[in-house]
Order: C-alpha cells, then sequence, then structure tokens
C-alpha cells in the first residue's frame, strides 16, 4: 500500500512545480509634470504714482479745486499662462479718507508696448492713448468738463475693492504683454474739500483664464 500513496503524492507536487501562464506587457516611461506661471510687475520701482511729499518732485500737497495730475505706469505681464488683469483700490492701515469724495478720478488704458519701452511716470514718454480712447474707469480724463463727477476715489475704492470686484484692465492677458496706463485725478470745486487729505493703495494683479 505505501507505493501507490507514494506515486500520488509525487504526481501533486509535480503538477504544481511545472504551473505557468503566458504573458506580456508594455509600459509609458518618462511622464513629468510642471506647473505654469502667474507673474506680474510694474515699472513704479517702488514709488508712489502721486505723494503729499514735498521732498518729491512733482507732489500732490496743497491741492486747490481744479487741481489736477496724470500719471503713466507700465504693468508687465511675463506668466506663462493666459491671464486676467485687473485693478482695485483700498485705503492703507491709518491712512486717511477725508478728501475721497472730492477726488474725481479715472484710468486709462494706452497702447501696448515693447518691454524695453520706458513710460515715464509724467506720461511725457511711453504713454499713447489708443484710437478710441479706452477708459477703464469714467468716461473721460477726470479733469475733462465731460468726465463723470461721480467717478470718485469714494466710489473707486468702495466698487473696485478686490480682485473680485477689480477694473478689468487686460482679459485673457498672453504672456510677454506690456500694458500702459494713465491714472488722473481732479479736485472738485466744493468748498467741503478744503482742509481735507486722503490715502491709497492702487493694486494690480493677475489671475490665470486657463
Amino acid at each position: 500500500m505505501a507505493v501507490p500513496v507514494g506515486l500520488v503524492l509525487s504526481l501533486a507536487v509535480t503538477w504544481g512545480s511545472t504551473h505557468a501562464a503566458f504573458s506580456a506587457s508594455t509600459d509609458n516611461p518618462g511622464n513629468s509634470w510642471q506647473t505654469g506661471s502667474v507673474v506680474l510687475a510694474d515699472s513704479d520701482s517702488g514709488s508712489a504714482l502721486f505723494t503729499t511729499d514735498s521732498a518729491v518732485s512733482p507732489h500732490d500737497g496743497a491741492l486747490r479745486p481744479g487741481s489736477t495730475r496724470s500719471r503713466c505706469i507700465r504693468i508687465d505681464y511675463t506668466g506663462s499662462l493666459p491671464a486676467d488683469v485687473r485693478m482695485y483700490a483700498g485705503t492703507p492701515s491709518g491712512g486717511a479718507t477725508a478728501l475721497d469724495p472730492y477726488l474725481v478720478m479715472s484710468v486709462e488704458r494706452g497702447r501696448d508696448v515693447a518691454s524695453g519701452t520706458t513710460v515715464a511716470a509724467d506720461c511725457s514718454a511711453g504713454f499713447a492713448s489708443t484710437t478710441t480712447p479706452t477708459f477703464l474707469y469714467n468716461t473721460q480724463q477726470a479733469d475733462a468738463s465731460t468726465a463723470d463727477g461721480s467717478r470718485t476715489l469714494t466710489h473707486l475704492k468702495a466698487t473696485h475693492a478686490d480682485y473680485g470686484t477689480g477694473v478689468v484692465v487686460s482679459a485673457n492677458t498672453a504672456p510677454s504683454t506690456y500694458l500702459t496706463l494713465r491714472v488722473t485725478y481732479a479736485v472738485k470745486d466744493d468748498n467741503g474739500a478744503q482742509s481735507k487729505q486722503s490715502s491709497a493703495t492702487f493694486t494690480w494683479e493677475a489671475q490665470n483664464t486657463q
């Protein structure tokens, strides 16, 4: 009886050791990922467009009814993703707002320029209006008789306070786009504007659209 049992065990071991399967495989090597970028800069070199500092020329102190000034800036979009560029305004911490309702404001977009173009802060070089002037805020330049007098610094801060409500400067902006803007104020002819001061922070922000 021992011989048949030994044969059965031997057969079972032989079956298990010779079991195999056909197979095939393919692979897809070299996968990698990289994010795009959103990069925004401006030409102000860290200086305010408007200032009451008498050591700076020109400065915006001792204003009177009808006082007006335009300042220009270049906004550089050099990210790799298309982006919306918007502008908004606010009051810095501890800043004054008493003059806000008496400052009529306008923001005009000029022609785009090349990367090496110098845009002078006093608008004497580098800024040129589009064929039909493009006003992003107000209907005319702030000092024009036909400008909308309700478009004050108060209104600008209240209606365009963050990116979500910001003035659209450039939609779906392509990489390497160099925008030009002219920001203008004019003091209302209003006796209530006497001995008042205001301050503001203008912010330009880009967010990718794709």
